[in-house]
């Protein structure tokens, strides 16, 4: 029992020695990149897209990372956007990667919970996410709608702030109305005390959750709304 114990124990440990190497191998990149880190268990890549869109227009070299599935992938990627002279990148985690600690020694500017928008309960992937959110990010988007998950994020630190988004009237941005469509999603949403319209070529009742998630984030690294809902719109999904 105590040799099993010992061998589950390795593993982390390993990733970590691996992540402070690999920092060191690349010259450290994570330094000068405020880094967007995007989980849940749906929509994670949708809402990734939509805030890369959005952040292009105050910063045209960001970059984009889709589930990275190694600490040395993840490493390479950053590496080839740190070149390039950017400020942001903007990344997609499941929780498997951040159970192997892709992001070990990484500062992380913003962590970002999505919602599929169905009041699922399921809290399995919190061990993994959790981790992301011990981070201490700058800041950290999150749902308020489902009771669960808003109080179990919630509790994490911030450098500066928890924002929240969602149906509820105390949300810093609140989703007022949709509208679904063959080939999109409509939604109106108010933020700071202004109501105004987004849509995207995604059709889901979910989707409005992902633009909604993906629209505070916007607004908290600087980006107005007009980009905000440009951004949004510029995402076209592959078939």
């Amino acid at each position: 029992m105590a040799e099993q114990k010992k061998k589950s124990g390795l593993k982390p440990k390993l990733q970590k020695a691996k992540a402070r190497f690999l920092s060191t191998y690349y010259s450290n990149p994570g330094k000068d990149l405020k880094i967007i880190a995007v989980t849940g268990a749906n929509g994670r890549d949708i809402t990734a897209h939509y805030i890369y869109e959005i952040i292009k227009f105050r910063d045209t070299k960001t970059g984009l990372i889709i589930d990275p599935k190694t600490t040395s992938d993840l490493y390479k990627q950053i590496y080839k956007i740190w070149k390039t002279g950017t400020d942001h990148v903007v990344i997609s985690v499941d929780s498997a990667a951040l159970a192997n600690h892709v992001f070990y020694g990484l500062p992380i500017y913003a962590a970002v919970l999505t919602e599929d928008g169905v009041g699922n309960p399921d809290t399995s992937d919190h061990d993994a996410q959790s981790i992301l959110f011990n981070t201490e990010p700058y800041f950290s988007v999150i749902c308020r709608d489902d009771n669960v998950k808003f109080n179990i994020y919630s509790k994490y630190p911030t450098k500066t702030a928890t924002l929240t988004y969602g149906h509820d009237r105390d949300c810093d941005l609140r989703i007022n109305r949709q509208k679904f469509y063959k080939m999109g999603t409509e939604t109106n949403v108010t933020y700071s005390g202004h109501s105004f319209d987004m849509a995207t070529y995604v059709t889901s009742e979910a989707a409005v959750n992902y633009m909604a998630a993906a629209a505070l984030t916007g607004f908290a690294v600087g980006v107005d709304e007009d980009n905000i809902v440009d951004g949004i719109a510029n995402y076209e999904p592959k078939n």
